[in-house]
């Protein structure tokens, strides 16, 4: 599994800096084109073989280039602390318990939902919805306790792919500065972002659930 993950990453990787590097130079020769910073933070909720749903703290930014006026691409960096437990759950018995701490770094294209029909325009709107879509991988870092420590494992550290989509509502605070509310889902290839893996009942592979709060700002100056 080790070889797999590493030339995964290193395509994946390869991908992601070759998508960030045209994005730039699409950007360079569009006039019209702006550079956005977005930060913020907000809860997970995991659904791996131990516990469900249960919630945990995620923080994420992203660079995003405007390449059309309904379109951005860029890169985004991201830190998801997830956690859960068997309690409560119809595994209780076992008594197991986990906390991840899962880096991300990803390429994301980013849809915006142009409601006047007039790009000109778009800084007198006071509402932008968005949609996105992003690719990349995800660095885990699986925290065991005693119990589950004892059990087929990953190991401490694994890299795995992950595939991300969700919609965001951004209002306009002022001409550059946005308060953007996003939810999306994260569907990784690994079975293992806890660490563990039920082989006889496990049919789907680990994802999480994120919502975030963000602010969002317009870089002044034209990008090209």
């Amino acid at each position: 599994m080790g070889l797999i993950s590493m030339y995964h990453s290193k395509t994946i990787l390869s991908l992601i800096l070759g998508l960030i590097l045209t994005s730039v130079l699409y950007s360079q020769r569009n006039s019209s084109s702006g550079m956005y910073i977005e930060a913020g933070g907000g809860m997970n909720l995991s659904y791996f073989d131990v516990g469900g749903g249960s919630p945990g703290v995620s923080f994420q930014g992203s660079v995003l280039f405007d390449v059309h006026p309904s379109w951005r691409l860029g890169a985004t960096m991201g830190f998801h602390r997830t956690n859960g437990t068997d309690e409560g759950t119809p595994n209780a018995g076992r008594e197991y318990e986990y906390k991840s701490n899962l880096k991300e770094l990803s390429v994301r294209v980013q849809y915006v939902v142009q409601l006047n029909g007039n790009s000109r325009k778009r800084q007198k709107r006071k509402l932008e919805p968005k949609a996105y879509l992003g690719v990349g991988i995800l660095q885990v870092q699986a925290i065991h306790n005693r119990q589950l420590s004892a059990q087929e494992n990953a190991g401490n550290f694994s890299i795995a792919p992950i595939l991300s989509a969700g919609l965001a509502l951004a209002y306009a605070i002022q001409n550059d500065l946005w308060l953007s509310f996003e939810g999306g889902s994260n569907i990784s290839t690994s079975d293992f972002l806890e660490g563990y893996t039920n082989v006889m009942h496990s049919t789907s592979t680990d994802m999480f659930h994120t919502i975030m709060l963000k602010v969002v700002y317009k870089v002044p100056g034209k990008w090209y």
